[in-house]
């Protein structure tokens, strides 16, 4: 092969110049890690910590390890593996992940969490190994962790109360102060809901203080889905064994049985601080005494759980509860080519966070794409209910009339003990324009994928003989070694150049990029050239925006985009308009040649130009 030829002449080389050649592509090599700034081995922006919790527990009870990364998205980490634990039993093996975001003085902090959840398996000290998550490629390594485990005899099943100071009289006992657990079936489907309940009760005349979770709290087998009580609750008057008591909700959870059989709920733990009253000696008038440490236990709950009947229907997902299904079609035209939504929306009690998108038919000419999902979800009342949206884009590939997909979705009603099936479709959809070309993307230039794969075959291709002769011998090879030095050099010196430029001056050069492209815009308007117009306007807002920003390049996500315009102050709405033009003008985009666009360009150019003018209005470019 010519390479191995190239290869073997550069072996052959007298000493002085190979070597010579040798120490240039090393310096070029690690001239990039001298020139970007913050090349190092690991990313110092990037924190992985673990922690467990709680640090002492009893034989049987969970501890739940919780490994936190920071400043990554969740797309460039590895889901780690679960450590190794002695006398601990994991429950899982792979971990719960969370990811959340947030705003800390003008910057985006992401964090991504993993969770594992351990069993103590024998009184002593037990121990959670490193574990080791990469990033990027770089592996970050988190300390281990000792956990102190007490036997099983040192945990109370019920309330244990030390009595304040003061006479036998004033004494607390377990009818004074409890915690009940409640739930609203002893027995369920599977994926039925469930609602735990778990209540402080406490004699009229008692305080209470320093109130916290005494230990880890876990229902095996179950989905869990945490439903909001008040953080600092107002006590309610209630009626139990025959006496007036003082009762808060502590918690409150939705729970969906996963498996059959009889599954069990672990009590709910606390400890506080409790102050009652005593009788003085003699008789005399009643006293308050000190605030004892008291702990609190709550039963342990069982359920049983039945499998779900046979014979359910194909649409069937694993949705169980009451539910009802609309569905909306964007419009009942469009043109072949052009993408429209379906809408679906499920709105209803039970598995919602787990449901599935509903089954589709297939409809001939018509292309149907997996659909984005959102998931609303009330927390507040006493079970989990609210509504789950899954939007599909419909892309039509021929003309004519095209019947929407008909929407199937299956659930069990665990009340009526029996399936449902709901049933949806719009009207029919009309379509202009004849059969469209398939492909699936566009390049940079607007061409279509399937086309640049078609501008060379195997059969056209044309080889030449290879050049074998030793790079070191053909005097342009230096010069060409050079060429990254000297362009590297330019660059640091002209991003320097404009950054030191005022703020108040603004970029003329983009200026007037930017009118040209509408006056471009305005000429293929007249020409009656629609998606020429369509892309001029996008090149003309994107020219006019990064001027604006003082971008180098456009964002490629419009969340990244979102973000710039917000740091420097654009309004909302004019961050909304923007974006709706861009996805017009990107829509236009996926039209073929010989239909019509999917925007109005007269449209399109009237609120292209109205955008241009509002920015204008936002005060100078900001500095490159």
């Amino acid at each position: 092969m010519p390479s191995s030829v190239a290869c073997a002449s550069v072996y052959e080389a007298p000493r002085l110049p190979r070597l010579m050649l040798l120490r240039l592509v090393v310096f070029l090599i690690a001239l990039p890690a001298v020139l970007v700034p913050g090349a190092e081995a690991q990313d110092a922006s990037v924190r992985v910590t673990a922690q467990a919790e709680p640090m002492e527990v009893t034989v049987g009870n969970a501890v739940v390890l919780t490994v936190q990364v920071r400043g990554a998205p969740a797309t460039v980490i590895r889901t780690p593996k679960r450590p190794a634990a002695v006398h601990l039993q994991p429950r899982q093996q792979r971990p719960d992940a969370r990811r959340t975001r947030s705003m800390q003085g003008g910057a985006l902090r992401r964090t991504v969490t993993y969770s594992w959840r351990f069993r103590a398996q024998r009184a002593g000290a037990a121990r959670i190994q490193p574990v080791t998550v990469v990033v990027r490629g770089e592996e970050y390594t988190t300390a281990p962790l000792e956990i102190r485990v007490l036997p099983a005899s040192d945990t109370a099943a019920g309330p244990t109360l030390r009595e304040p100071e003061g006479g036998a009289g004033g004494s607390l006992d377990t009818r004074d102060l409890f915690v009940r657990a409640t739930s609203t079936a002893g027995q369920a489907y599977q994926n039925e809901q469930v609602v735990v309940e778990y209540r402080l009760f406490f004699r009229s005349g008692i305080r209470l203080r320093h109130s916290r979770l005494a230990d880890s709290w876990d229902a095996p087998g179950f989905w869990r889905e945490e439903l909001n009580v008040a953080s600092r609750p107002t006590p309610r008057t209630q009626r139990a064994h025959g006496r007036q008591y003082e009762t808060v909700v502590l918690k409150r959870v939705a729970l969906f049985p996963t498996r059959p059989g009889t599954l069990r709920v672990d009590p709910l733990r606390i400890e506080t601080e409790a102050q009652g009253t005593v009788q003085a000696r003699g008789g005399g008038a009643s006293l308050r005494g000190r605030f004892r440490p008291v702990q609190l236990a709550s039963r342990t709950l069982s359920v049983r759980v039945r499998p779900l009947p046979d014979s359910a229907p194909e649409s069937f997902r694993g949705a169980v509860g009451q539910f009802d299904m609309t569905t909306r079609v964007e419009a009942d035209s469009a043109a072949v080519g052009r993408p429209l939504s379906l809408t679906v929306q499920v709105e209803g009690r039970g598995t919602l966070t787990t449901l599935s998108p509903p089954r589709l038919d297939s409809v001939p000419g018509l292309d149907v794409y997996e659909p984005t999902v959102e998931t609303d979800v009330e927390r507040n009342g006493r079970s989990l209910r609210g509504t789950k949206t899954f939007t599909y884009t419909l892309v039509p590939r021929t003309g004519g009339r095209h019947a929407v997909p008909q929407v199937a979705f299956s659930y069990f009603d665990p009340e009526k003990r029996q399936y449902q099936t709901l049933r949806a479709s719009g009207p029919a959809l009309q379509v202009a324009g004849t059969a469209a070309p398939r492909f699936v993307g566009r390049t940079g230039t607007g061409l279509p994928v399937g086309d640049v794969a078609g501008l060379m075959t195997a059969n056209e291709a044309q080889w030449g003989p290879a050049n074998t002769a030793p790079l070191y011998r053909r005097p342009w090879t230096y010069w060409a070694l050079l060429l990254p030095v000297g362009g590297a050099v330019a660059g640091l010196v002209f991003r320097r150049w404009r950054r030191q430029r005022p703020a108040s001056v603004p970029s003329p050069s983009s200026a007037s990029a930017a009118h040209d492209r509408l006056e471009a815009a305005r000429r293929h308007r007249a020409d009656g050239d629609a998606q020429a117009v369509c892309e001029a306007l996008e090149q003309a807002l994107r020219t006019a925006v990064m001027n604006r920003l003082g971008l180098d390049a456009w964002p490629q996500t419009p969340s990244r985009l979102d973000r710039h315009l917000r740091r420097h102050d654009v309004p909302g709405a004019l961050r909304t308009r923007l974006r709706t033009v861009l996805r017009r003008c990107n829509e236009s985009r996926y039209a073929p040649a010989d239909t019509a666009p999917a925007a109005d360009p007269d449209a399109l150019l009237e609120a292209a130009e109205a955008l241009l003018r509002d920015l204008d209005r936002q005060g100078p470019a900001a500095p490159h």
